[in-house]
């Protein structure tokens, strides 16, 4: 097959947590200006707010930092690895259905990663209901909005 480009291999990326500290980790690629914007909000909030507001922060920037603190990668290069557990998937397909460029394929009920194909783009995380968002975090969803909203007026 000619006129293909060679294709850089996963190890190929210099991890940014080689290079500097990584305090929290944004999915996406590129991060939404939402996501940007909330993260900054409760990084905000987190330093200067009520003690109400820091605890909002905290529980919306907890699953952030874990995934800092868990992954020295923070380019997300091995985002997967920490995803597709099969002793925690229950086999949803969020991740496949998330997924941009079609990597993640459903295989009798768990996801298959096809790694030549990832952009690594963390999409897949972000969607996973038992690999990213702690779920104790959704019933403070609309405290944690509120409080947002009202920092930026």
């Amino acid at each position: 097959r000619g006129g293909q480009q060679n294709q850089p291999q996963h190890e190929s990326y210099l991890p940014i947590g080689d290079l500097i500290k990584v305090d929290v980790i944004i999915p996406g690629c590129a991060p939404t200006p939402e996501m940007i914007r909330n993260v900054a909000v409760m990084a905000y909030l987190l330093l200067k707010g009520t003690k109400e507001q820091k605890d909002l922060a905290t529980a919306y920037l907890k699953p952030l930092m874990a995934m800092a603190a868990g992954c020295n990668s923070a380019c997300a290069c091995d985002i997967m690895t920490s995803v597709i557990n099969q002793g925690l998937c229950m086999g949803c397909g969020s991740c496949a259905a998330a997924c941009p460029v079609r990597a993640i394929t459903m295989e009798f009920g768990k996801p298959n990663l096809n790694r030549d194909l990832c952009i690594k783009c963390g999409a897949c995380v972000a969607q996973c209901p038992r690999g990213f968002f702690n779920t104790d975090v959704i019933g403070e969803y609309e405290a944690i909005n509120e409080a947002i909203m009202a920092a930026l007026q």
